[in-house]
Parts: C-alpha cells; structure tokens; sequence
C-alpha cells in the first residue's frame, strides 16, 4: 500500500483537488473511501515528514469497498 499511496500522493492534480476542493465537494464528501484518502492526506501534510502517519482508516475503507482486499491488516468493524 505504501508504494501505491506514494504515487497517488505524487499526483499533484489529485492532490490538489483534495486538499482544496474536497472540503466544499457536499456529494464526494459522503464517500467513505475519499473521505478516509482526504483525511490520511491532511494528517500527511500536517506530519511534514517529523511524524509516523498509518493508513488503517483508508485500508479499512478500501477493504470495504473492494472484496479482494480484505485479510491482512483487516479489522472487523
């Protein structure tokens, strides 16, 4: 997951997108999956590398959104 985050993360449109228009976006906001990706973005951001960030809440939401990704590092909800 880390090396995928990595290039999303590397995406400038995609994160700008995120980081200035997700907030005001009312029907993406009820994603759950962009929801949890804007949130591991903000905390990314906010850590400015000092900081350890874990993406459990977005691979909880991918692993809900997409069957093949459930087992490791899955907890029942």
């Amino acid at each position: 997951m880390n090396s995928i985050l990595q290039c999303v993360f590397a995406t400038p449109q995609l994160s700008d997108y995120f980081l200035s228009h997700f907030p005001s976006d009312k029907k993406q906001r009820k994603t759950p999956l962009s929801q949890s990706y804007y949130e591991l973005l903000q905390s990314v951001k906010e850590a400015n590398g000092v900081n350890q960030v874990t993406p459990s809440d977005l691979k909880q939401a991918v692993s809900r959104t997409v069957s093949e990704f459930r087992g490791y590092g899955q907890q029942d909800a």
